[in-house]
């Protein structure tokens, strides 16, 4: 057995003697991470995991105003005959009201068409989770959350990575912001299932669709609150 493999098990045996110990303070009793989707969560998740697909397709009036725009257009061009079409008998320009033309044939316009009045027709169809429902599973996990947080405090637990890489180290003598700013995080995670180990919010959302939309808004204004943290706590400016 070489000297680093000695290191190496004398660590492990160290870092089981840490967990045992908080085992012992905890009685016994085996807390879930943080961010972890248990028994307690499982329906809360559940249920706006579900909320999210059906927002997903829907579609924010500007995004339903250029399908519909996009629908017209191109119906129009399907419906001149081929001798005054611009492709001729097998080309469609999808784009007749821009400067750059953007070609398709027949088959694919078609198609291009069909799919948008299936996204049009989704959107209108609604279904998912009722808004108590949601609001309810909302409360439940922002109630665990908080809970959470404050037992690992209580316990001098160490915080994941992800937590601590965007809020720091609890700022004395007033750690509210810190608490604040650490339970939105951990609300969103849960939330939006991110499961990323370092990055706290994951990847930046897009907006192709009404949740995406409404996910990057919490992501930037969650964003400007860890900004606002780490402004106050005298140290650079911490961007996502």
């Amino acid at each position: 057995m070489t000297e680093d493999t000695i290191d190496q098990l004398q660590q492990q045996i160290s870092d089981l003697r840490e967990q045992l110990a908080a085992l012992v303070r905890r009685g016994g009793r085996a807390r879930p991470g943080l961010d972890d989707v248990d028994e307690e969560l499982a329906d809360a998740v559940k249920a706006l995991a579900q909320g999210h697909d059906a927002e997903r397709r829907q579609l924010t009036s500007e995004q339903a105003g250029n399908l519909r725009r996009r629908i017209g257009e191109v119906q129009s061009q399907l419906a001149k005959s081929p001798s005054r079409r611009a492709g001729g008998e097998q080309y469609v320009n999808l784009t007749p009201k821009q400067v750059q033309p953007k070609w398709a044939t027949v088959e694919a316009a078609q198609r291009m068409v069909e799919a948008d009045l299936l996204k049009l027709e989704e959107a209108g169809l609604g279904g998912g989770p009722t808004k108590d429902q949601i609001t309810a599973a909302k409360a439940r996990i922002s109630v665990v959350a908080r809970q959470r947080l404050n037992d690992a405090m209580a316990h001098g637990d160490s915080l994941p990575t992800w937590l601590t890489s965007a809020v720091g180290s609890v700022p004395k003598p007033d750690p509210e912001p810190w608490v604040k700013a650490a339970h939105n995080v951990l609300v969103y995670r849960l939330e939006h299932g991110v499961t990323d180990p370092i990055l706290p919010l994951g990847g930046k959302p897009s907006s192709d669709d009404a949740y995406g939309a409404r996910r990057a808004g919490e992501y930037k204004k969650l964003a400007e609150e860890l900004n606002k943290l780490h402004a106050l706590g005298g140290t650079s400016e911490y961007k996502l």
